[in-house]
């Protein structure tokens, strides 16, 4: 048999937030990223569906929110069910590595950042 890879990269948004599920061995959750994609000046908007386990579940239930920004590596994978009596497809990402990335919530200063004084080892932006 041939070697094959299987490998998935994409960055993008949250489209809502991590739900946390009890599986049988472990816990998991799912949620979705979109991305955008220009093909001759028109905009592509997708949708991926993502499920991490573990404790890697568990800090993406605490730590992302629906909007956060964030990179997902990864396996694609394909899965069918019956619905209605017709065989249906879907299509996920088994999350491998996580990386959060900075959020406007994290990114854009607020009213009281303004009147704060910097701390000894924070630099000053110009």
């Amino acid at each position: 048999m041939a070697n094959t890879f299987n490998k998935t990269i994409l960055i993008g948004r949250l489209g809502r937030d991590p739900e946390l599920r009890h599986g049988d061995k472990t816990d998991y959750v799912r949620f979705s990223i979109c991305n955008t994609s220009f093909n001759d000046g028109h905009e592509t908007v997708q949708f991926h569906n993502i499920c991490a386990f573990g404790n890697q579940a568990r800090l993406c239930h605490e730590y992302l929110h629906k909007g956060d920004l964030c990179c997902i590596e990864g396996r694609l994978d394909t899965r069918s069910y019956e619905k209605d009596g017709v065989k249906r497809y879907a299509q996920s990402v088994i999350a491998e590595h996580i990386t959060f990335l900075p959020s406007r919530r994290q990114t854009q200063p607020t009213a009281d950042d303004a009147h704060a004084e910097p701390a000894a080892n924070d630099t000053v932006p110009f």
